[in-house]
């Protein structure tokens, strides 16, 4: 009898060590932040948390400067022209990051000040405030201002013809960020702080453990202490195929257009000509348009705000980068109401896409849950190009556990405007 039981338990054991041997061994950590995505909100969390001295990997799916996003072109707006004090706080915080890329011979931005055209039909530029929320702020804040009625907007700036009833707000702070070369300088930022920069790399799932992230590519895996998450148009697939998760987003495929001076090209360049914004209603949504002055495309940037195609999955897999028809007529009609010194019919249209949340705010928040920290950055609804190195500081805390550099109630996942929608 005891011969039996002496045998059983030394098949037990056998059983018990092949067992052992057979089970994976916990992943070995390669870094202690891994960002997938390598827009302009990835590529500032990346460069955020590589400052703190952590080992990070950045994960693009194309190539740094991809035009198949939201993070290209010649020229963005930067503007403090809202109404909510959070975006003028992270607007500080941003140019005081985004002006550490200029040098001698390769700026990224122009202080150009920018003008808030307002048509006295009642409606906004965006969201985020009209005239009378823009004076409170202003005020608020000490940001310098100016009111102009139509006579001195043209005295100021002779390129505006302006309707009759327009009300113009100058403010000297706005200017141009150089997306492309802004990107440029930031992934040669990147690089330098040491980072591992992984292009052409398609990610194919990303799985939180206790005290790490698998991040799995597709022919590779790769693990972190932390992860974050910046997937451009793609948040909304993205949140609920890997974490199960409804954040509600509408990708649309907006038009930019070009318009080339009749006269002197200078006279509308970024060093004469501030950068606009215009509530004046655009016959295609509820919202204006933007423009900026000639940047290195040779003619002035005009684009309806919010009024793109709404693009599915499969669209936004194929989509081009041909501008719609219907929204050049609607830039057409706008230059035609305030630049008589533009050609009539702009030579160059493009697309651009803009991945917007049911309140125009940006999702910026950890993924609920127990286990290692993974954080979601996105949304950017048209307006957070320029707000990139502020998002990236408050991602990178989020995924390193340290204190935001702001509030982020404004972003989190469970605010009632995406619980609703």
């Amino acid at each position: 009898m005891h011969v039996f039981l002496r045998l059983g338990a030394a098949a037990a054991a056998l059983a018990a060590l092949a067992a052992q041997r057979l089970r994976k061994p916990p992943p070995e950590i390669q870094y202690d932040v891994i960002v997938v995505g390598g827009g302009v909100m990835g590529v500032w969390s990346a460069i955020a948390a590589a400052r703190q001295n952590k080992t990070v990997c950045l994960v693009e799916k194309y190539t740094e400067g991809h035009d198949k996003g939201s993070s290209h072109g010649d020229g963005r707006i930067y503007r403090f022209a809202y109404a909510d004090e959070i975006y003028v706080d992270m607007m500080y915080l941003s140019l005081s990051y985004w002006g550490e890329l200029n040098n001698a011979t390769s700026k990224v931005l122009a202080h150009t000040g920018g003008v808030s055209l307002y048509s006295g039909q009642g409606g906004n530029y965006d969201s985020h405030g009209g005239l009378d929320d823009l004076l409170r702020i202003y005020r608020k804040r000490g940001l310098a201002h100016e009111k102009l009625s139509r006579k001195k907007l043209k005295e100021r700036f002779p390129q505006f013809s302006a309707p009759k009833n327009t009300t113009a707000l100058y403010q000297p702070d706005f200017g141009v960020l150089f997306a492309d070369v802004a990107m440029a300088r930031a992934y040669e930022l990147a690089r330098k702080l040491g980072m591992d920069v992984r292009e052409g790399a398609e990610v194919v799932s990303v799985k939180r453990r206790a005290d790490s992230v698998e991040v799995r590519l597709k022919k590779e895996e790769i693990v972190g202490r932390s992860c974050i998450v910046a997937p451009g148009a793609w948040l909304t697939s993205t949140a609920k195929k890997w974490f199960g998760l409804h954040i509600p987003t509408v990708v649309t495929r907006e038009t930019v257009s070009y318009f080339r001076p009749k006269g002197s090209k200078a006279v509308y360049g970024y060093k004469r000509m501030p950068v606009f914004i215009s509530d004046l209603n655009n016959g295609l949504g509820d919202l204006g348009y933007y423009g900026i002055p000639v940047v290195e495309t040779p003619g002035v940037k005009v684009a309806a705000h919010h009024v793109g195609a709404v693009l599915d999955e499969k669209a936004l897999r194929t989509h081009n980068g041909t501008g719609d028809p219907a929204i050049i007529e609607a830039n057409q009609r706008f230059v035609a109401s305030f630049f008589p010194g533009l050609e009539a019919t702009p030579f160059h249209s493009e697309s651009c896409l803009y991945t917007t949340t049911p309140d125009y705010h940006y999702v910026l928040d950890k993924v609920p849950g127990a286990g290692a920290p993974v954080i979601l950055a996105g949304g950017g609804s048209g307006h957070a190009f320029k707000m990139g190195p502020a998002i990236g500081d408050a991602a990178a805390a989020l995924a390193l556990g340290r204190k935001p550099p702001f509030s982020l109630e404004t972003f989190r996942l469970d605010r009632p405007a995406l619980r609703r929608a």
